[in-house]
């Protein structure tokens, strides 16, 4: 990793060449480890940059007490992705990791040379930029639960992900309200990349008028369509018309809810729920055909949600028994060695060896009566 990191510093300051200051490969190694603790959860164009913002933010702190030349920002993905995930990962990352951004790097120093007059003095040096050594109170602060942030670090906190995909503060934690009472948690990035791509596509406001002005509805809608989805995959069986006003009905009884028992950092603030409406009946109904008829459904987070469901595993299939399930299924995930083929001492796998143990001594028996009557035979 400390190799792809340098690589990544070299491309950003190609005419720097390959001797690499400590401190500026250290930084970029530290900030990359505390984004995947801050922000362990990016989308997949934005996880291929997380390296190389890393190491661009290193650059940029480090900039003016390393000397450095100036940066020649060239990220893997489109710019405009990468300015969001750059200022994300800028406001959640610790600037005092760096301890020489907050340094007066430029000073100078008069050093007196050894066996000179008092008034002789040599070249002026440049101080050589020093982390700070960290009290015991900052280097546990970050792992207590209950610690309160401060400053940039609790605006990032609040509104991170509203700041990421230009939605209203209160879209995620009402998502994630909604997978917590309906069971399915794995659900609630499909929920949120559908209303932001319904929303929001290509990081434009829609200007269509079956979706503007209309936040709630365009949620409740995607709510339906993934609720529909997610069953008709895991239950083998499309949802009939009869299904249809039980499921609207859940859905807008649990969204009404939301809007009482929903907290969030800055809820309480002007503005916080902006873009908040009770949803009614014909909406709803009116939404959701419109979400049909404009071809929103064609999009890779409705097709994504046969991949999600099989990433699920046996444990989260089913919404109400849940862990239950888990254990006496014995479910495996996809993405482990823990899987049905490398479980060589399974109840299974057990059986058969029993039954191909059994007829392998059957046969040799066989084999051994034969040999001995040959054997009487030829005597």
């Amino acid at each position: 990793m400390s190799r792809q990191i340098e690589l990544a510093l070299i491309s950003l300051m190609p005419s720097y060449g390959t001797d690499l200051p400590p401190q500026l490969v250290e930084l970029a190694g530290s900030l990359l480890a505390q984004s995947r603790n801050q922000a362990s959860t990016l989308k997949a164009e934005e996880e291929i940059a997380r390296l190389y913002a890393c190491a661009n933010i290193a650059c940029d702190r480090l900039k003016i007490p390393l000397d450095l030349p100036p940066i020649e920002s060239r990220p893997p993905v489109a710019p405009r992705i990468y300015k969001r995930l750059y200022s994300h990962l800028d406001s959640i990352l610790p600037t005092t990791a760096s301890g020489a951004r907050r340094s007066s790097g430029r000073a100078r120093t008069q050093v007196t040379k050894f066996g000179a007059d008092d008034g002789t003095t040599s070249s002026p040096a440049r101080q050589i930029p020093s982390r700070g050594t960290p009290t015991k109170e900052q280097s546990l602060s970050q792992f207590r639960k209950n610690a309160t942030p401060t400053g940039k670090q609790r605006s990032a906190g609040a509104n991170g992900e509203s700041e990421r995909t230009g939605l209203p503060l209160w879209v995620a934690p009402v998502i994630r309200y909604f997978c917590v009472e309906t069971g399915s948690k794995k659900l609630a990035p499909t929920m949120l990349a559908g209303t932001e791509s319904i929303l929001f596509p290509g990081d434009q406001k829609m200007e269509d008028d079956s979706a503007k002005g209309q936040t709630t509805e365009v949620l409740a809608a995607v709510l339906y369509h993934v609720t529909v989805r997610f069953q008709a995959i895991t239950t083998g069986a499309p949802i009939d018309s009869d299904s249809y006003a039980p499921i609207r009905k859940a859905i807008m009884e649990i969204l009404g809810k939301a809007r009482k028992e929903v907290v969030f950092i800055g809820a309480e603030d002007a503005g916080a729920w902006d873009g908040w409406a009770s949803v009614k009946t014909k909406d709803f109904d009116a939404m959701v055909e419109a979400v049909k008829e404009n071809d929103w459904l064609d999009s890779d987070w409705y097709r994504g949600i046969n991949d999600v469901v099989q990433n699920i595993g046996d444990a989260d299939v089913n919404m109400d028994e849940g862990d239950e399930i888990a254990q006496e299924s014995g479910g495996r995930r996809a993405d482990t060695m823990f899987q049905d083929r490398y479980d060589f001492l399974s109840d299974s796998r057990r059986a058969d060896f029993k039954i191909w143990k059994e007829a392998q001594l059957a046969r040799i028996e066989k084999l051994s009566a034969a040999n001995s009557a040959m054997e009487i035979d030829t005597q």
